[in-house]
């Protein structure tokens, strides 16, 4: 995916197996939960099998997953799986993002971000899935990079308003384990053969919570590479700007 800024170009990899050769016309090559790790950093992931039996990836859960799935599945939940999302849906998914990302304090979905999707979604390579309940509100939303053997959790984001009963709670909790499972058997049948989580975090809560659906725990590697003047000046900069 090539991206064009003010004064550089990019051009970005997922998945990539080998060491890609550098093209002439790009100041930087940017990677992403790629195989090979010379230049890059280290990534810890967890990846479930998709090529597993059903029965095999729903026994691999967390029991206390399990349980919840199966409550969820007596709800009268919404889920729509969008391989084909219109400009429109992104752009709900990002006022949905952004008033989650206030309550939690992290970054907020911008302009950089929603051209990421618009290119993604140009090369058939965005999924936007979401949940509703009865009274068709969203309650979660899960987007992915998916190269059609291989599907990358891009971003995730649960109901932003505050829950205060408990039984309200237990619901939420339950919607987004079960989009989550729903997602999985999704990418399952549609011939893809590896789900990797996004990362595994420091944060203990979202850790946990990705390693109660299986999979394995495998090291990935993400970076940049400078081809060009104006690709090292830019990197640097922006290591720079990491530092602060």
């Amino acid at each position: 995916m090539e991206r064009k800024f003010l004064f550089f170009k990019m051009h970005s990899y997922y998945f990539s197996e080998k060491n890609q050769e550098l093209q002439s016309s790009k100041d930087i090559e940017g990677f992403s939960h790629s195989t090979f790790s010379t230049g890059l950093s280290k990534v810890e992931t967890s990846c479930i099998d998709l090529t597993r039996e059903e029965e095999l990836l729903f026994f691999d859960l967390r029991s206390s997953n399990r349980k919840q799935i199966r409550r969820a599945m007596n709800r009268e939940f919404i889920i729509e799986e969008l391989d084909n999302p219109t400009i429109r849906d992104i752009y709900d998914f990002q006022r949905f993002y952004n008033s989650f990302a206030k309550t939690k304090d992290t970054y907020s979905c911008n302009a950089f971000h929603i051209n990421t999707m618009k290119r993604l979604r140009d090369q058939n390579a965005l999924v936007i899935t979401k949940i509703l309940n009865s009274d068709n509100e969203t309650l979660c939303y899960r987007v992915y990079i998916s190269d059609g053997e291989n599907v990358l959790s891009l971003y995730s984001a649960s109901y932003y308003k505050e829950f205060k009963s408990a039984i309200e709670k237990r619901m939420l909790s339950e919607a987004s384990r079960y989009l989550l499972w729903h997602n999985i058997l999704y990418f399952k049948r549609t011939n893809h053969k590896r789900y990797d989580m996004g990362g595994l975090t420091d944060n203990e809560n979202i850790r946990n919570f990705k390693l109660e659906f299986g999979g394995d725990i495998v090291e990935v590697y993400s970076g940049y590479k400078a081809k060009s003047s104006v690709g090292k000046i830019v990197l640097w900069g922006r290591n720079l700007y990491m530092r602060r």
